[in-house]
């Protein structure tokens, strides 16, 4: 498990070279990852420092998963031979965690707790 991962973290995780939004204030700021894999098609866009994250993903170009989550405070990857994940905490109480795993097979959840 990563505690706040680097840049070249993600470059493993998405498999895609990032385009950086703001080059003047840093990467964390905003990466546009856009990554093809066999049928699927991938466009992520990740700000760290703005707790951000929108996830768009396309299957034999279908839209199957379309996000855009805002209040993250913990990023966290999980990578091994098993699997790839992403973990998510949001600063809002109640809402658990968002886990978005890309290998090896895309898949996402959403854990929160009802009142």
């Amino acid at each position: 498990m990563s505690d706040r991962p680097e840049l070249t973290d993600y470059l493993g995780f998405f498999e895609a070279e990032p385009e950086i939004l703001h080059p003047e204030v840093g990467w964390y700021y905003g990466a546009k990852f856009v990554s093809v894999r066999n049928c699927d098609r991938i466009v992520a866009i990740i700000a760290p420092d703005d707790g951000e994250i929108s996830f768009r993903w396309w299957h034999n170009g279908t839209l199957r998963a379309d996000f855009n989550l805002k209040g993250v405070v913990d990023w966290n990857l999980e990578c091994n031979a098993q699997r790839e994940v992403l973990f998510l905490k949001f600063q809002q109480p109640g809402i658990g965690f968002f886990s978005l795993q890309l290998k090896p097979t895309i898949s996402f959840s959403w854990v929160t707790e009802w009142a």
